[in-house]
């Protein structure tokens, strides 16, 4: 290896157009291990920040996308490939367009020439600011097709597809999911007596509470009026009902006309097999049951 990286140096740090493009070098499982002084020098880049990373560090997401559907199964099979367009962030987070000749030797490192392509003509810069433009709306519209416009949350389609992807993983690593519905009480009668913007001043709030709440890992949406969702993977019936205890007193912190705003929850909880709409119908008798036995409390759905 220390000889693999003494021959890299020698390659490349003596290159005569070492001053004029980067130099860059990763191992077979697309770790960078070299830079040369172009990335520290014009592309902000320090070694440290660099050598030991993924190369993914670097690649915007278009530019991740084509280098795993197509640069890589192409050095994979040819072993060379030239004059590849793609747009790689610098040090200051600032993406720059670069022409890419890349080889893959016998080891599987692979050696990669990038020249800065930003002064190339009107026309290319035109297109790189189209695309970027693109990118953006692309990211825009995802989002807005996955969350409620009202609080931000998942809405009922991502939530329906994401939950189910979920309970796959969970089946696979044997580990128990649990399924939380929130209903607010008595809805209906905050928009007929206080109107409309406020029944959504109560849904913002609401919404939010949840979202600072959950985990990273959690699923939590916003499904549909008053009822909102949340899927807790690797949590078992005590953590869960633990869980909708807190959420009891914090929602109790939103008012309206100086009373607490209450809520009524159900639980369900994954067993082998278990679908997404049998955790749903589980949980919504659940809530069912809470509402029966006076609101403002937590139940946990049983077969009994």
């Amino acid at each position: 290896m220390e000889k693999k990286k003494s021959n890299i140096r020698r390659l490349y740090d003596y290159s005569p157009d070492r001053f004029f493009s980067g130099a860059l070098v990763t191992d077979p499982t697309n770790t960078i291990v070299y830079i040369n002084s172009y990335f520290q020098d014009y592309l902000f880049w320090s070694l440290e920040s660099l050598v030991g990373e993924n190369v993914n560090k670097i690649l915007t997401k278009s530019s991740r996308i084509f280098f795993q559907s197509y640069l890589i199964p192409t050095l994979l099979h040819e072993k060379n490939t030239e004059e590849l367009q793609l747009i790689i962030f610098n040090g200051d987070g600032d993406r720059v367009p670069v022409s890419i000749n890349a080889c893959m030797d016998d080891d599987g490192f692979t050696f990669w020439s990038l020249t800065n392509a930003s002064k190339r003509d009107k026309l290319y810069e035109e297109l790189i600011k189209t695309r970027k433009k693109l990118e953006d709306q692309a990211e825009k519209l995802k989002d807005l097709a996955a969350t409620d416009e009202l609080t931000s949350l998942l809405n009922r389609r991502e939530m329906n597809l994401r939950s189910e992807l979920l309970l796959q993983q969970s089946k696979r690593s044997k580990l128990t999911v649990g399924l939380i519905m929130i209903d607010i009480d008595d809805f209906k009668l905050i928009n007929d007596n206080y109107g409309h913007l406020e029944g959504d001043r109560v849904l913002k709030e609401l919404g939010r509470i949840l979202k600072n709440s959950g985990r990273k890992t959690d699923l939590i949406s916003r499904y549909g009026g008053e009822e909102f969702l949340i899927m807790l993977p690797d949590t078992n019936q005590a953590c869960a009902f633990q869980f909708c205890q807190r959420l009891h007193k914090q929602i109790a912190a939103i008012s309206l006309n100086d009373k607490p705003i209450t809520v009524s929850i159900g639980i369900s909880l994954s067993k082998k097999d278990t679908a997404f709409i049998s955790l749903f119908n589980q949980a919504d008798k659940a809530v069912y049951k809470a509402k029966a036995l006076g609101k403002n409390r937590t139940h946990i759905y049983s077969d009994d």
